[in-house]
C-alpha cells in the first residue's frame, strides 16, 4: 500500500484483517505511530488494530505482487521514479485515488488539453514508468479521515464500495483476484470493462460536492440540507454531466438521488480536509480538470468556472500564507 492515509490506511487495515499480508509505505508521525502501535481503523462500533510492515521508502520492501497507490494526486508524479523497485514484470498497480488520471484521455473522442495532461503527469514520468497494461483503475466509495497518527476513521461503515477495471477494458486474473479479496475484506467490490465511465460517474459527485464543502467548511449532510447549497451542487453536477455526454459517457443515476444519500452522512470530503490541514489541495485532477475538459469540448459551464476560480484562489491564498 503506497500511502496509508485515509483511503490507503482503511484499505490496508481491512485487507490485513483477512490475512492478505499487507506492507505499507507511510512517513512522518503517521508512519511512526503505525510502526509503534499498529494501524487502527474505527468504523461504527468496530475498532480494528492490525500490525503491518511499515516503511518510509519503497526501497525497504521487496518487489510486490500488487501495489495499491493511495497517495494524494498532488504527490503522484513525485513517486513515479520510486515505484520501480516494487515492480516485477507481473506486478499490477492499482490506483485507488480520486481524480482524473493521466491515461484517462487515451482513446476518447475529445483529447484532454495538453496543459491538463502536463499537470497530471509532468514530463510524462508516470507514462514512462508504468506500462498501461499493468494498471488497474479503481473507484472508491468510502469516506475516511486520519483523525490521529496511526488512526483512521471510516464514517461510512455500511457503505464501502470499490469498482476496478483495466484502462483497455480487458480481463485480468489479478483484477479478478483483487475483487475477490476486497469482497472478503468487507467491500462491495466489482469489476467493470468501462473504468473511465465509472471514474467519471464518481468524479461528478466529487466535483459537485467537494469544492462547495471546501469553500464553506461544511460537511455534506449540512450542504444537502440547505436549499441554496444543494442547488449549487446540483448545478455543478449537471454541468459535469453535460461534459460527460460530450465525451460519450452515459448519464449517471439521478443527481438528486445521489446527493440525497448524504442527508444523514456527515462526510467531510478530502478537499475540505486538505484545506483545513494546510495541505496542497487536489485540484488539477478534480474541478480544474473538469473545467479544462469542458473548454476543450466546447461545453459551457459557467457555474463550474466560477466555483473553480474561487477554489483555485483559495488555494493560492493558502499557499501565500504558508510561505509568509
Amino acid at each position: 500500500m503506497y500511502g496509508a492515509g485515509a483511503v490507503g490506511g482503511s484499505l490496508a487495515a481491512r485487507l490485513q484483517r483477512v490475512g492478505a499480508g499487507v506492507s505499507v509505505i507511510a512517513r512522518g508521525a503517521h508512519g511512526a505511530a503505525i510502526r509503534r502501535s499498529g494501524l487502527t481503523l474505527i468504523a461504527g462500533d468496530d475498532r480494528v488494530v492490525v500490525r503491518v510492515k511499515c516503511v518510509e521508502v519503497p526501497g525497504e520492501l521487496e518487489a510486490q505482487d500488487v501495489v495499491v497507490v493511495a497517495v494524494k494526486s498532488t504527490q503522484l508524479p513525485a513517486i513515479a521514479t520510486t515505484l520501480g523497485s516494487l515492480l516485477t514484470p507481473a506486478t499490477r498497480v492499482v490506483f485507488a485515488m480520486n481524480g482524473i488520471p493521466w491515461w484517462f484521455g487515451d482513446g476518447l473522442a475529445v483529447a484532454l488539453p495538453d496543459a491538463l495532461v502536463a499537470a497530471l503527469d509532468p514530463d510524462a514520468r508516470l507514462r514512462r514508468a508504468i506500462d498501461l497494461d499493468r494498471i488497474i483503475g479503481a473507484v472508491v466509495y468510502s469516506s475516511n479521515e486520519v483523525v490521529a497518527p496511526g488512526v483512521i476513521l471510516n464514517s461510512t461503515p455500511d457503505r464501502n464500495r470499490m469498482i476496478l477495471g483495466k484502462p483497455d477494458g480487458g480481463n485480468d486474473a489479478v483484477l479478478d483476484a483483487m475483487v475477490d479479496l476486497l469482497s472478503h475484506a468487507g467491500y462491495d467490490a466489482t469489476a467493470t470493462p468501462s473504468i473511465r465511465q465509472a471514474l467519471w460517474t464518481k468524479m461528478l459527485i466529487v466535483v459537485g460536492a467537494s469544492p462547495v464543502a471546501a469553500l464553506t467548511g461544511a460537511a455534506l449532510d449540512q450542504l444537502v440540507a440547505d436549499e441554496s447549497s444543494l442547488a449549487l451542487m446540483t448545478a455543478l453536477m449537471q454541468e459535469g454531466d453535460a461534459i460527460g455526454r460530450r465525451l460519450g459517457f452515459a448519464t449517471p443515476d439521478d443527481i438528486g438521488r445521489r446527493l440525497a444519500f448524504y442527508r444523514d452522512q456527515p462526510v467531510r470530503p478530502s478537499l475540505l480536509q486538505d484545506f483545513e490541514a494546510g495541505r496542497e489541495p487536489e485540484l488539477d485532477g478534480g474541478i480544474l480538470a473538469f473545467a479544462a475538459i469542458a473548454a476543450a469540448a466546447g461545453v459551457r459551464v459557467p457555474v463550474m468556472d466560477l466555483v473553480a476560480t474561487l477554489v483555485r484562489m483559495k488555494a493560492v491564498a493558502m499557499g501565500s500564507r504558508a510561505r509568509s
